[in-house]
Order: C-alpha cells, then sequence, then structure tokens
C-alpha cells in the first residue's frame, strides 16, 4: 500500500461520525471549493465529496452521513455501512466530539470491530480545556490501538496533521489496524465461538466484514448481516442460524433482557472504562460557568419557553426595523431620481422611460430595496443562533408541542429551516423513521412562512397595519397548521418516539463561517430572484401598456374579487408568486406605484390581510413543488398542489365573509376587534370542522371494523369441516383436526 511519495498517489478517506460534531467543518476545511455535493444514488440523503492536494498526495474525502452505530435501523446507518464495507476506503477519520467522549466512543468502538485503519479527530477541544477538563491523548491510543489528533476545526488547527498522520503511515509502509475489542467474558466467549463457526464451516466467505464484527452482528440479529450471509451460502447457513437463535436466547433468559440492550451494555462498559483512564480533571474557568448557567435556563421548562418567545420576537424585530430602514431608503431615493429620469428618457409616455426606468430601474430597486434589506439580515440571524448552539434547543423545547398537532418530533428540524427557505425544509424531512411520517413532515414544513413569506407579511400587514393584526395573521396560520396536523393523526397514527438532538455547549460564534453560510443562503436570491424580478418587472409593464393582464384578472375574478373580496387587478400577481413568493408584493408594488396611488389606498386593511393569507396558504413556491414531487413523488405533489390551493381559498374566503359578518353586525368598533372577533370566530369554525372530520372517519373505521370482525367470526366457524364445536377448535395445531379448509 506504500509507495514512496509519488506524485500520482491518490488516498480515500471517509469522514465518520455523530451527527454535530464538526465533520462537515474539517470537511469543508480541508476540501474548500472543491467539492459536488448530490444524493446518495437512489436515495435522498446528500452526499458530500471533494478532494485536497497535500505534500504530493491527492485526498478524495467523503462526508458520510451524520449517525451513532452501525445498525441498520435508519438509511443514514445503512449508508455509511454499506459505503465502508463495500467502497473500502483507505482511511476512516472517526470524528468525535471530545466533550461528549463516552458517547462518541460508542460509535469509534463498532468502527474497530470493522479492523480499518482509522484516525481519530478529537474535535472541540478548546470547548473541553473551557469546561476545564484536559483529554491523554497517549492513554486513548494505547487503549485502542488509533492514531489520535486534537482538532479545533473552526479555527483549523489540527485538521490538516490528520493528513500528516496518514502520510507517515503510508510512507513507513505500517499501516496501523485499531486494536480488536475485548469484551466480558461470557459475551467474549460467545462472540469467540460464533467466529470459529463462522471460519471453520466457511460461512464468511469473502473480507467484506471482519470476523469480530460479524459474529457479533449475527449475535445481535442483523438483519443486514443475515442477508449478507444468506446471499453468500446455501442450506448450510440454516443450522448456524439455528445455533446462534440458541445463544440468544439462552443470553435474554440469563440477563432478563434483550439482547440489543445485553450487547449495548458491555460496549458502554468499555468506552466508560476507557473514559475514566484517559479524562484529566482540571479546574473550570468562570466563561465555562456562564455557559453552563445558560445551558441550563435555555432548555428550563418556564423560563425556556420566555427566552424562545424573547429571541424569535427580538430577531424579527431587528430585521424588519432594519429592512424597513433600508426599504425606505431606497423608496425616497428611487423618488428623488424619478423627475431626473422622465426628463432624461423622455417623459412618462415614453417607452424608452416605461421599460428601462419603470420595468429594469424599477424591478432593481424592488428586489434590492424591498426583499434584500430582509432576506440578508434573516439569514443571518439565524445562521447565529445556529452557531452558538441555540436552534438546537429551540427544538429540544418544541419536541412536545410537534407531537400535540400530530406530528414525528423531529419535524421541529424542518419546520426550523423553513423559516429560512422552504426548499431545504422539504428536503430536510428525510431524516423521517417511516414514509407517513415523512409525508406529514412535508405536508407541515411546507407551510412554515419563509424568509420570502416573511418579506410579504412585514412589507405589507406589518408595515400598514401593525403588529397586533400581524399577530392575528400568524395565529390563523398556526391554527390552520395544528388542525392539518390533528386531520393528519386521524387518517393515519404518528409513532410516539422522541426526539434525540445534540445539544452541544454554548460558544463564541464564528462570524467568518456565519458570513459564508449567509452569503451561501443569500446568493440564490441575488443570482436567481433578482434578474427574475427585473425581467418580469419589465414584462409587467408591457402588459399593462397593452391590457394583456386583464384577461387574466376576468378569468380569475369570480374567486379573487367575488369569493375573496379582492380587488380585480390582483389575481395575476398571485400567479406570479408561484415562481417566486416574494414576486406577489415586489410586482404588486410596482403595479400600483404605476397607478400612482399608495398601497393603503389601493388594499382595504381587510384586503391585505386576505391577500397576505393566501399567500402564506397556497401553492407554494415552483423550486419547492420540484423538491416535494422528488422527496415524496408525482401523485403526492399533485394531490398537496390540489388541496394546498382549495384550503388556501376557502379558508381566506371564509376569514372575509367572517369579517363581512362582524362589520355590518357592529360597524362602529374599530377594525382591530372586529378582526379579533373575526379570528375568535374563524377558530371555533376551524375546531367545529376538525372535530367533524375526526367523527367522520372515526365512524367509517368502526363500520369496517364491525363489518371485518363480522367475517371474522363467519370464517373462524366456517373454517373447520371436522368440528362440529363451533370456534372450540384450534385448528391450526390440532392434529386430530387436520382437514383445515381456507375460505380464500
Amino acid at each position: 500500500m506504500s509507495e514512496s511519495k509519488s506524485e500520482d498517489k491518490v488516498i480515500h478517506i471517509a469522514l465518520a461520525g455523530n451527527p454535530n460534531v464538526g465533520k462537515s467543518v474539517i470537511f469543508n476545511q480541508l476540501t474548500g471549493m472543491s467539492q459536488i455535493v448530490g444524493n446518495w444514488p437512489g436515495k435522498t440523503v446528500k452526499k458530500a465529496e471533494g478532494k485536497c492536494k497535500f505534500k504530493n498526495y491527492i485526498f478524495k474525502i467523503i462526508d458520510l452521513p451524520g449517525i451513532y452505530s452501525l445498525s441498520t435501523y435508519s438509511i443514514e446507518e445503512i449508508i455509511s455501512r454499506e459505503y465502508l464495507v463495500e467502497e473500502k476506503p483507505d482511511y476512516i477519520i472517526n470524528v468525535i466530539d471530545c466533550n461528549q467522549l463516552e458517547r462518541n466512543l460508542f460509535f469509534t468502538t463498532q468502527l474497530q470491530m470493522l479492523n480499518r485503519p482509522m484516525i481519530l479527530a478529537l474535535n472541540q477541544y478548546d470547548v473541553l480545556l473551557r469546561r476545564g477538563f484536559d483529554i491523554n491523548e497517549a492513554k486513548i491510543e494505547e487503549m485502542l490501538g488509533i492514531k489520535t489528533q486534537k482538532v479545533v476545526a473552526v479555527h483549523n488547527r489540527g485538521v490538516h496533521e490528520l493528513l500528516e498522520k496518514i502520510i507517515e503511515m503510508e510512507e513507513s509502509g505500517k499501516i496501523q489496524n485499531s486494536k480488536p475489542i475485548i469484551f466480558g467474558k461470557e459475551i467474549e466467549n460467545e462472540i469467540q465461538r460464533l467466529g470459529s463457526e463462522l471460519k471453520s464451516n466457511e460461512i464468511l466467505q469473502d473480507d467484506s466484514y471482519s470476523l469480530q464484527f460479524t459474529a457479533f452482528k449475527i449475535l445481535e440479529d442483523d438483519e443486514h448481516i443475515k442477508k449478507h450471509l444468506i446471499e453468500k451460502n446455501d442450506n448450510q447457513l440454516d443450522h448456524f442460524l439455528y445455533y446462534v437463535e440458541e445463544k440468544r436466547k439462552n443470553l435474554e433468559d440469563f440477563h432478563g433482557e434483550t439482547i440489543s440492550t445485553i450487547l449495548n451494555s458491555e460496549i458502554y462498559n468499555i468506552v466508560n472504562h476507557i473514559y475514566e483512564e484517559s479524562i484529566i480533571i482540571k479546574k473550570s474557568s468562570r466563561s465555562f460557568k456562564v455557559r453552563n448557567f445558560f445551558d441550563h435556563i435555555t432548555v428550563h421548562s418556564i423560563y425556556g419557553y420566555l427566552i424562545l418567545a424573547v429571541v424569535l420576537l427580538g430577531t424579527y424585530l431587528l430585521i424588519f426595523n432594519f429592512g424597513n430602514m433600508i426599504s425606505g431608503s431606497m423608496d425616497k431615493l428611487y423618488e428623488n431620481l424619478t423627475p431626473n429620469a422622465e426628463h432624461t428618457l423622455g417623459g412618462v409616455d415614453n417607452w424608452i422611460y416605461i421599460l428601462v426606468w419603470n420595468g429594469f430601474v424599477g424591478g432593481l430597486f424592488a428586489g434590492v430595496g424591498g426583499v434584500l434589506p430582509f432576506v440578508i439580515p434573516f439569514y443571518f440571524f439565524i445562521e447565529i443562533l445556529q452557531d452558538i448552539g441555540y436552534l438546537p434547543r429551540a427544538a429540544y423545547l418544541m419536541d412536545r408541542f410537534m407531537h400535540r398537532i400530530g406530528v414525528h418530533g423531529k419535524t421541529i428540524i424542518p419546520i426550523l429551516l423553513g423559516f429560512g427557505c422552504t426548499v431545504p425544509a422539504v428536503s430536510a424531512c428525510a431524516i423521517m423513521e417511516t414514509e407517513n411520517q415523512r409525508k406529514s413532515s412535508i405536508i407541515i414544513s411546507s407551510m412554515i412562512p419563509c424568509s420570502a413569506i416573511t418579506t410579504i407579511v412585514m412589507g405589507l400587514v406589518f408595515k400598514f397595519r401593525g403588529p397586533w393584526v400581524t399577530l392575528g395573521l400568524y395565529l390563523i396560520l398556526l391554527s390552520v397548521i395544528i388542525a392539518i396536523g390533528k386531520i393528519l393523526t386521524i387518517f393515519s397514527d404518528v409513532e410516539e418516539s422522541e426526539l434525540i438532538i445534540e445539544l452541544h455547549d454554548f460558544r463564541v460564534p464564528n462570524f467568518k463561517v456565519i458570513m459564508k453560510q449567509t452569503w451561501h443562503r443569500s446568493k440564490e436570491f441575488v443570482y436567481l430572484a433578482l434578474p427574475l424580478i427585473i425581467i418580469l418587472g419589465i414584462l409587467m409593464q408591457i402588459f399593462v401598456e397593452f391590457n394583456l393582464l386583464d384577461w387574466i384578472n376576468v378569468l380569475l375574478s369570480p374567486v379573487t374579487e367575488y369569493f375573496l373580496g379582492l380587488p380585480l387587478e390582483i389575481g395575476v400577481y398571485l400567479i406570479y408568486g408561484v415562481l417566486r413568493k416574494e414576486l406577489n408584493l415586489v410586482l404588486l408594488e410596482l403595479y400600483v406605484d404605476s397607478q400612482g396611488i399608495l398601497m393603503d389606498e389601493f388594499l382595504s386593511p381587510i384586503q391585505m390581510i386576505v391577500f397576505t393569507l393566501i399567500t402564506l396558504l397556497y401553492i407554494p413556491c415552483l423550486a419547492t413543488f420540484v423538491v416535494i414531487r422528488k422527496e415524496a413523488g408525482r401523485k403526492f405533489a399533485r394531490h398537496l398542489l390540489f388541496f394546498r390551493l382549495l384550503g388556501a381559498t376557502l379558508i381566506a374566503g371564509v376569514v372575509y365573509w367572517i369579517f363581512q359578518f362582524v362589520s355590518n353586525i357592529k360597524p362602529d368598533w374599530t377594525f382591530g376587534y372586529q378582526i379579533a372577533i373575526t379570528i375568535l370566530i374563524f377558530f371555533l369554525f376551524l375546531y367545529i370542522v376538525v372535530f367533524l372530520i375526526g367523527k367522520f372517519i372515526k365512524h367509517r373505521d368502526k363500520g369496517k371494523r364491525r363489518r371485518s370482525h363480522g367475517f371474522k367470526e363467519f370464517a373462524e366457524i366456517k373454517s373447520c369441516n371436522n368440528c362440529s364445536k363451533f370456534n372450540k377448535c384450534d385448528y391450526k395445531t390440532n392434529s386430530s383436526c387436520n382437514e383445515f379448509e381456507s375460505l380464500e
């Protein structure tokens, strides 16, 4: 395997470890811009691979999905295991968070059993020191037989030393495999017996898996290992599997626990011994004590929710006060430049003025001034909250609420992503264990108001109607999401498994990383949405001049004008919003400006709410629809599209007509009181609808069970031809009654 400093020497490396241990940071530090991000073949899980050149070696690096074990319970575990076994990378860099040494070493021991060349990266070493601890690197190397390296990935310390250790092994010709795991006497004897059986009977016919790993997993009753052995063997395997089953049953009967619990306890005993031997306790710093205080208070059952509310409210107020300030400045600049533009470009009726100033420059100002001041700060604050470690705590706090609205606790992760952009939120639903959970999460996360929709809410309702009406609008949206979640639980059961998420220590944000991530998220708007806004702005001016928008608005008028109570001219802007949500407001503002009126003169208060509400609820943007189709299939995407469009229209219409009813009864009330009563009546209406749907479904299911139960009784009575005593004969086991006749 060694070749002295060959110019063309290529080394394949797999980065493996638990979620949120810093694998991706190390991957980014090593590969820089030479990365390819896609999906694993036939899977929805993201695949990141890259390469770097270091000391005359080319390293091809793949960042495996973050997992906690090499079992085959989740798609990520299967992908990582198949890659390590089938692709056989030259080296594994096992990245662990040395602040969570015991939990992370559980995965390390499973990698050890694969008997592959491995390097241990002890990441977040600086945090460990601040917490008042240190780690005996030499002791870990001695006990595990693995070369280790202390790493601070976010500051690029110790990262390239990982490659130097690999080069050292390559050039020395001594490829260091890890030491074999030695279990307790009872389990070790069983694993050695199984290993001997595998070897002597030639059941394990290839070197894909090590003997110890195969014996351990077959004892654990791992389905993937059994399938692998069945593919390589004939009937001789049946006797071996029966032998393993007997050993497994004996262990479970003796310990009174399942085999997985027994084996996991063995691993944790080994891990605990390594931890006690290698960790060094020092005096914790004052800064760590402060961090520890915030760590506890942010997940507190009372203060945690208060802090979450303050963080969310404060973030929104900061973003939109800043956005309104920049947006207002841009509007004034546009207004001040308009007289000069009229003079230079030949007047307001000149085609050059219409296309260049109203279309091109107006679209540019609308995009840069009306959207970017909201989008960029939003992503910036989200990245800060993510980098300091607060977002996982918000997910932890909201887990119980997720279960109450009828979706899996993990759905909080796509929801938090959805506040930035719905596209990655829908993609993140792939973390769900079952198809039903994934589809339910897609439905809920696709309804979360992304930064584009939030821009519309704040640029229209918040700007003209104030914070309380905006809050009411979000309460309507929240009630609809809860209602949909409850309806989903009626149609399909959601497993009540709890959320498992890494709550790493609070840390000082790395603003270099934050700025990179903010730009990475925002550049899609700059490169794609901004040109689209400009092009559509020019087209809109052409359509307005030739009255081409009228027929679209007339076609939609039965819904927009008569059912939703919106102005006739607004229909076409709802269509534009399918491309990008913010186009609804941006192009509408361009139209209103071209008419020489203000937005609050064009739309009444209730029309602003109805327009914003239908934008919140109706068809997701085109990019989101494409991702939904990719993740859940064409049929599901079509059905979701239809029901979102129908549901949004009905809900917005109901709110409008309830308001008309309230305002006619109490015309002397202020708009604030009228809309408050409207929202309360809508809540009652929604509750009644969900209650009736639930009653109908339960009644239908009860009827089905009654009919199926009746058939079952009939089948049991008529099934046995020999027994005259109905339902008294166990025809499956009674040898005297062996003429069982199936009705099928």
